[in-house]
């Protein structure tokens, strides 16, 4: 038989506070992503001292002890064990490990006893029970995934390589073949990222730039010229030019065509953005990890430049780093490195057995690894920058490239759901590859689900309540402390992953926390479109400055704004009811909806903010000349479809296809 919702009070506060104090524990063993400062030896002033403190903490805040001991007792069982048995974690990892464990068991069994005493109606009691037996499966895998994600935060011993050390010597280097994709793109920006890769050090490479679709010739003309000028200056045809239209597809379609224009003794293929500048060493030191035929593919991070100069740019930025700094690492450690678009290398051979890019998928980058990774390979996500782009110059187009992001995911469970299953029904894949992979591409339809079953669970019990079905629920004294202890933890955490992110300004995380909630709307709305079996539109995102101007900050964020103000005005409506809900139920109601609308109107807030800067590090990119003029005094001649042979002249290599 079950405790009691009131005996199992303290234990849930016990637990609370003991996670508190393990992010205090990691905030000061993890400086940087895996690198602890703090010596092994005080492993048992941590264990034994946390749990203590934690003990005394629930004892002043409750007044209870006797039932606080159980509870004591076994995590610091449950912990030691675990310390005996898992040489892998830090302490204070352990701890966090155990605080996951515990709070499952002890959450559960009190959120059960508190809808068993709440008086429900049968109907509604029944329903409620259901609805959390349906959660909790989705609950327990979450956490689990949510552990893997932050293993930087976790784990003092590392099983796969998380560094790519200084550039071995190969005595047979690795052919890449370097892909930059374009449409429409400010030709300077183009220019100057094919400089970049012109400068690499590495011997055995091409360049393949494909400009597709691009009506504008003043946008594509000084490109061409532009690989025949590094032709010439680097004395080898290392850069060749295509332009292609009509070709469907969209980036995905662009890289696949590139595949029969490259060179066919090329091992390796990378993909760079139109934006990215690389360093030097992107080749040098990544390719030598090929050497491992079951390596498939290698992933670095996404990272930005010129963004310093304005509050909305910084915003967006450190919204973006602290999951390619401190969560993706910890995914490659378990298995499930994926590839994000650029900056990454993929093997040749690897890329063909898996069929190409899914041109049906907003999320092509992501979506073949799924693929690679089922035809017996595995690949390595590194958190070193080695090169840099742009983050989009308006908030709409912010939006546009999230909803890419979140809806691709979902495409992509939709279609591969049957490589996800257990492995006697489907391929093995490697770690915790379909762990991890089902929780990202379930995590929009999740939230919408949550989000979905508490507007039901308060219309049900508003219904209840005014028909006289139910009495007001009293809520435990303890849900404000817990509140209280949660969000503690919640900003500590958050903090830590800013400063792994490199981030150690408030203001700025600050910035960061509020460009992530502006996404709030349109990562609901992109997880309900990927279910959609209809094939959604690939939208770029501009690099002109002057194409990106916005006339008001509600222009791009009417959803989200209209949303905001619907949600507010629930929340105080359900305020002003205590009197029916109960002041208790009526208050927890009002922050729930409140929240949720301060969230939604971020959006607003980051149009705005985006409308006001104003850079002297991110100029507007200046429109080329007309057409005429860019081809008479740079345009080299357009040569036919048939491919270069090598010995040819290098300013001659590139190619118009219509």
């Amino acid at each position: 038989m079950l405790p009691s919702r009131a005996e199992l009070d303290s234990s849930l506060v016990f637990i609370a506070f003991l996670a508190l104090f393990a992010a205090l524990l990691t905030l000061r063993a993890v400086a940087a992503p895996h690198r602890l400062t703090r010596p092994v030896a005080q492993e048992g002033i941590e264990l034994i001292g946390s749990c203590v403190a934690a003990l005394l903490a629930t004892v002043l805040a409750t007044t209870e002890l006797l039932p606080v001991l159980p509870i004591f007792l076994f995590c610091m069982n449950a912990a030691a064990a675990t310390r005996y048995l898992v040489h892998r974690l830090s302490m204070p990892g352990i701890l966090s490990l155990t605080c996951i464990g515990a709070g499952f068991l002890v959450g559960t069994a009190w959120s059960i006893q508190f809808i068993l005493e709440a008086g429900l109606p049968t109907g509604l009691e029944v329903s409620a029970l259901i609805g959390f037996g349906l959660a909790v499966p989705f609950m327990l895998v979450t956490q689990i995934a949510t552990f893997a994600r932050e293993a930087v935060l976790t784990h003092e011993r590392w099983r796969l390589p998380f560094a790519a050390p200084a550039a071995p010597v190969l005595e047979k280097p690795f052919k890449v073949s370097l892909q930059l994709p374009c449409y429409a793109e400010p030709p300077e920006v183009v220019m100057e990222t094919m400089n970049r890769l012109a400068a690499l050090d590495y011997a055995d490479y091409e360049v393949l730039v494909c400009d597709n679709n691009t009506k504008d010739e003043a946008l594509w003309r000084p490109l061409e010229a532009h690989c025949a000028a590094l032709n010439r200056r680097l004395g080898v045809e290392r850069f060749r030019f295509f332009h292609v239209a009509p070709l469907p597809g969209a980036k995905a379609g662009a890289l696949n065509w590139l595949m029969d224009k490259m060179d066919p003794t090329a091992d390796l293929i990378g993909v760079v953005d139109a934006d990215y500048f690389a360093k030097c060493d992107f080749l040098s030191r990544l390719a030598p990890f090929f050497a491992d035929p079951q390596i498939g593919y290698i992933q670095t991070p996404h990272d930005y430049r010129g963004y310093q100069a304005n509050s909305y740019l910084t915003a967006a930025y450190w919204e973006y780093m602290p999951c390619n700094k401190a969560d993706y690492p910890g995914i490659s450690e378990y298995g499930g490195a994926f590839t994000i678009g650029t900056m990454c290398l993929i093997r040749t051979e690897a890329l063909r057995k898996a069929g190409g890019w899914a041109e049906w998928c907003l999320t092509e980058d992501s979506e073949v690894s799924v693929r690679i990774r089922a035809a017996g390979y595995r690949g390595y996500y590194f958190g070193e920058t080695f090169g840099r782009g742009l983050i989009p110059e308006t908030f709409d187009d912010y939006k546009k490239q999230r909803f890419r992001w979140t809806a691709g995911p979902v495409q992509q469970l939709r279609r591969h759901w049957r490589l996800f299953l257990p492995t006697p029904l489907a391929p093995r894949l490697p770690g915790w590859t379909k762990l991890l992979e089902v929780t990202r591409c379930l995590a929009p339809l999740q939230m919408l689900a949550g989000l979905a079953m508490a507007i039901a669970g308060m219309v049900a019990m508003v219904v209840a309540l005014a028909t006289g079905s139910m009495e007001p629920i009293d809520i435990p004294s303890i849900v404000p402390l817990l509140m209280l202890i949660g969000g503690a933890t919640w900003w500590l955490r958050t903090v830590h992953r800013y400063r792994l992110a490199g981030c150690t300004d408030m203001e700025d995380m600050i910035r960061g926390e509020i460009a992530r909630a502006s996404l709030t709307y349109v990562i609901l709305v992109a997880g309900l479109a990927g279910l959609s079996k209809r094939p959604l539109a690939w939208r770029r995102t501009p690099k002109f400055a002057d194409q990106a101007a916005e006339p008001s900050p509600f222009a791009s964020t009417k959803p989200e704004t209209v949303a905001g103000g619907i949600c507010l005005l629930i929340g105080v409506a359900l305020l002003m009811s205590g009197g029916l809900l109960g002041s208790g139920a009526a208050l927890l109601a009002f922050i729930g909806f409140a929240s949720l609308g301060v969230q939604f109107l971020c959006a607003p807030l980051m149009a705005a903010m985006a409308i006001r800067r104003s850079s002297p590090v991110r100029m507007p990119v200046r429109r080329p000349v007309p057409p005429r003029v860019a081809q008479a005094h740079q345009a080299a001649p357009v040569m036919s479809m048939q491919p270069l042979p090598r010995h040819a002249e290098p300013a001659m290599a590139s190619q118009s296809v219509h």
